[in-house]
């Protein structure tokens, strides 16, 4: 009975020995060259992109959302996605050896160094992402300090991952313009400069919401306020999200020197507050002629600029932002 246990013991010592020094670290690269996936995506704290034109995209962790660079929130659907091309990142098969001075060729000149971070800020991936293959089906990839790249894909996905790995911080960002619950929003205000009598404040009381004309000049309505429309209308500010940011737009400049067609103004219960002035998108043509309909009218407005706190220039579809746009006399 003693051997028995002492062979059990002997048997048992020497799995765990062997488990020990194979077993692999899920947080860790060493002595692994192929190994490009983060299974357990939400330790990751940072990502670090830098292409080779110079560029860089620090994405860091802060509680339930990520930024870019510091400075702004990130898009939550793109990190998402980028999360999820992490976590399936798998290689498709080890190059011939003929292939590998064009890969490498190719990961030297247009690649996308990637250093992934767990939540103790310690480097637990650092590989490059280059080109795609000539059919298209798999992407170069090479773990730093190695001298053997790979062709990776992502399970279940054809094409491609190149293009979830960009630097530009504008393509990180959130474009949310209003995410308020109706609850938490204490003052609106509509001004449209060239309808006064459209115009209005509407804001929060003790006894509830009480809405007035934008000008003094403009006579109170006699109607009693429709307090169901005031908590409809409050509900549209929750998800007004922009079509795009077109900062580097040559419109902006000269876009933002006329008059807005309406300028909105909002502040929460917190005290934070938005400005945006909203310019139509007229449609032209090639020659910048205004594109008709058939009866000879200028097409509907269907977009607009909106400037965002002075410093966002942006692209809003009026069939979000309708829901905002109300008149002084819609409310009673």
């Amino acid at each position: 009975m003693k051997r028995l246990i002492i062979l059990l013991l002997i048997v048992g010592l020497a799995g765990f020995g062997v488990w020990k020094f194979t077993r692999v670290d899920k947080y860790s690269t060493l002595g692994k060259d192929n190994d490009f996936a983060v299974k357990d995506t939400a330790r990751i704290s940072r990502i670090f992109l830098a292409d080779r034109q110079g560029k860089t995209a620090d994405l860091t962790r802060k509680g339930k959302y990520w930024y870019i660079n510091n400075k702004y929130r990130v898009n939550d659907a793109i990190m998402g996605s980028f999360m999820n091309t992490i976590y399936g990142l798998e290689t498709q098969f080890r190059p011939p050896q003929n292939a590998i001075n064009t890969m490498v060729k190719n990961l030297a000149s247009q690649s996308v160094k990637t250093e992934i971070y767990n939540d103790k800020k310690e480097l637990i991936r650092s590989f490059y992402v280059g080109g795609v293959t000539p059919d298209e089906s798999g992407t170069y990839m090479i773990m730093e300090g190695e001298e053997q790249p790979f062709i990776v894909g992502v399970k279940g996905k054809d094409g491609g991952i190149k293009v979830s790995f960009f630097t530009n911080e504008e393509d990180w960002r959130d474009k949310t313009v209003f995410d308020l619950p109706y609850d938490q929003i204490k003052s609106v205000e509509i001004e449209y400069p060239k309808m006064k009598n459209k115009s209005f404040k509407l804001f929060k009381t003790d006894k509830g919401y009480e809405v007035t004309p934008f000008n003094a000049s403009v006579p109170k309505s006699a109607k009693p306020l429709n307090k169901s429309r005031v908590e409809s209308y409050l509900v549209g500010f929750k998800k007004q999200i922009a079509e795009t940011f077109f900062n580097r737009s040559s419109d902006k400049e000269t876009t933002i020197q006329t008059l807005p067609f309406c300028i909105i103004n909002v502040e929460d219960v917190s005290g934070n507050k938005r400005n945006v002035k909203l310019y139509p998108l007229i449609k032209t043509n090639k020659e910048g002629r205004l594109i008709l309909d058939d009866k000879g009218n200028p097409v509907p407005i269907e977009k607009y600029y909106a400037y965002v706190d002075d410093k966002d220039f942006m692209i809003v579809q009026l069939a979000l932002f309708g829901k905002i746009l109300w008149a002084y006399d819609y409310f009673f």
